[in-house]
């Protein structure tokens, strides 16, 4: 664990760290075939991680459905357990089509919920009961070093974009005072303004300024 603790911290992205994740499951837990991340984002369902080409189909069979152990996990925020695909009623059009691939069990943990967004980590067995109470308590320290992980990138990534939006706006600000000659308060206002009218985003304002010199807030 200290050492996949590690590894979590040496990624750059939350892809790295999601396929560090999935990588770790397929190792870790005794019977593993496969494994994926599931995400819920503003109610669409991607697959965007996965250990081979077998959890990228379950993953989008799930998609596809909308249903599986692994949404609901991501969805009522806990751990779910099936040992046999094959006469769980809980998911009738999913299980039929993971069977169908060769997944009998899954073990699905959740890794994050925010306001509009929540994950789910999903491990795929090729044979009935494969998964124990011993698979579930690794799963769920993998899991929960995994949230740690995943909730820190998440962070990063959110401080960079406010960085580049930043400086971008700056450099947009820059372009409006020697164009107009105005001061930097008056081309913040310039770009708000723009921004209210086109009902746009201050950052596509900027965006748009810096890289085609065409302002539509005057110029127009």
């Amino acid at each position: 664990m200290r050492g996949f603790a590690r590894e979590l911290r040496a990624e750059v992205d939350s892809q790295g760290v999601m396929q560090r994740i999935v990588d770790a499951a397929v190792i870790e837990l005794e019977g593993a075939i496969g494994a994926s991340i599931t995400v819920l984002e503003h109610g669409r369902i991607e697959s965007p991680v996965h250990s081979g080409d077998l959890a990228a189909r379950v993953g989008e069979a799930e998609r596809d459905t909308a249903e599986g152990p692994c949404v609901d996990t991501a969805r009522t925020e806990i751990t779910i357990r099936a040992d046999d695909l094959r006469s769980d009623q809980r998911w009738p059009t999913f299980a039929p089509i993971a069977v169908a691939n060769g997944v009998l069990s899954i073990l699905s943990f959740q890794l994050f919920a925010d306001q509009d967004s929540m994950g789910a980590l999903n491990v795929y067995g090729g044979a009935p009961g494969v998964f124990d109470r011993d698979a579930e308590n690794v799963g769920q320290m993998l899991a929960a070093h995994a949230a740690i992980a995943m909730s820190s990138m998440r962070t990063i990534t959110n401080m960079r974009v406010a960085l580049q939006s930043r400086d971008l706006i700056g450099q947009a600000k820059g372009i409006l005072m020697e164009r107009y000659k105005i001061t930097d308060v008056q081309a913040f206002e310039l770009l708000v303004a723009a921004s209210q009218r086109g009902n746009r985003k201050l950052r596509d304002i900027a965006d748009e300024l810096t890289a085609t010199g065409e302002f539509r807030g005057i110029d127009e």
